[in-house]
């Protein structure tokens, strides 16, 4: 019941927050389980429960809340369980993408390098949809994890470069 009212969703959010802030053990189990409570819905067409309410937008801002403040082995099961393999959809959807841009802001770098694999040869299709976000979100991680500037540079460069 508290998921969808867009009031208690903010409720949770600043829940989230204050936890994070307060250096709480309870911020990773609090996370985690608001991640297990928006992965049990019904998923449309056989799609991930998550990958449903990243599409939400009131449910969305709660994932998004929750990945600033999950912790990298969280985040990279996270990624393995919903989100790996449904890359270029989740970045070009008018709401997700907002999801996958908390992701690479927040991402180790081995979940990041998975990311651009998967996303890399695909970088114009979240532009074309009006999405920079993604790509700036990108370029963050990018700047944190030096590895793989060289990867995400020569992606990007190709982007400017398409017909």
């Amino acid at each position: 019941a508290l998921l969808s009212p867009a009031c208690a969703s903010l409720c949770l959010q600043g829940a989230l927050s204050a936890l994070h802030r307060s250096q709480s053990p309870s911020c990773s189990r609090f996370c985690r389980a608001l991640i297990g409570c928006l992965s049990q819905d019904s998923p449309a067409h056989g799609q991930s429960p998550l990958l449903t309410s990243l599409q939400d937008p009131e449910r969305s801002r709660l994932l998004e809340a929750a990945m600033t403040v999950l912790d990298p082995p969280g985040l990279r099961e996270l990624f393995r369980d919903h989100l790996k393999g449904h890359v270029r959809g989740v970045a070009s959807h008018r709401v997700a993408n907002h999801g996958l841009q908390r992701l690479l802001d927040h991402a180790p770098e081995d979940v990041v390098s998975q990311v651009l694999s998967e996303l890399g040869p695909a970088l114009q299709e979240p532009l074309a949809r009006g999405h920079p976000g993604v790509l700036i979100a990108l370029l963050g991680a990018a700047q944190r994890h030096p590895g793989l500037q060289g990867d995400t540079l020569r992606w990007l460069f190709q982007v400017g470069h398409a017909p």
